[in-house]
């Protein structure tokens, strides 16, 4: 079937799905997360939306590529959180680096598991889309705790992944404020690892 226009009229964003109505229609289409094209970020209801129409498995409409109209997809002018975070970390982590209270092992870490984060992170993006194994939520918060948030932070921004789960959110961020902690009572040398 060709592209046409529907218009959102229910999302569940928790469980990733919901219903649009085509233009000038009655009947409810199916829209999945899997459905809407990766480079959009997660739809609300209201939402204008370009997508095909197809059959599913059990003769019911569903949507495929969608993409929300109305979204500048580009750079965006302001700075989201996710990235304002992981810069701030990053600067305390150059800092203790540069008035040598940060060990270089210590550094090398934050290096190698915000590496780690970034694949972890791009793989579980990746196996969401495709319905495969998946990386369980407290193995991101553990690769985060053990040296990967600012990858983590960044991974997060880089794939629209895991940004709009409130409870996700809220552990990174106790996880944000430890790495905070730790950094600036290095550069300040309240804490010293030496």
């Amino acid at each position: 079937m060709s592209r046409t226009q529907a218009q959102l009229v229910d999302w569940n964003d928790q469980r990733g799905f919901g219903f649009a109505r085509l233009h000038g229609g009655t009947e409810r289409v199916f829209v999945h997360i899997k459905s809407i094209n990766t480079h959009m970020p997660r739809p609300r209801t209201g939402d204008q939306l370009e997508l095909e129409v197809v059959r599913g498995k059990n003769g019911r409409y569903s949507a495929k590529a969608v993409n929300i109209l109305g979204i500048n997809t580009g750079i965006k002018a302001s700075l989201s959180p996710h990235l304002a975070i992981s810069a701030m970390l990053l600067i305390l982590l150059q800092l203790g680096m540069a008035l040598a209270v940060v060990p270089l092992w210590l550094a090398s870490l934050y290096v190698s598991m915000g590496a780690m984060a970034m694949v972890a992170y791009s793989w579980d993006k990746k196996a969401a889309r495709l319905g495969i194994w998946r990386i369980s939520e407290l193995k991101l918060h553990i690769i985060d705790f053990c040296g990967g948030i600012i990858g983590g932070l960044l991974a997060q921004q880089m794939y629209c992944h895991k940004r709009n789960k409130q409870g996700f959110q809220k552990t990174t961020m106790v996880i944000v404020f430890f790495h905070a902690v730790l950094l600036g009572g290095l550069a300040t040398q309240l804490i010293s690892l030496k």
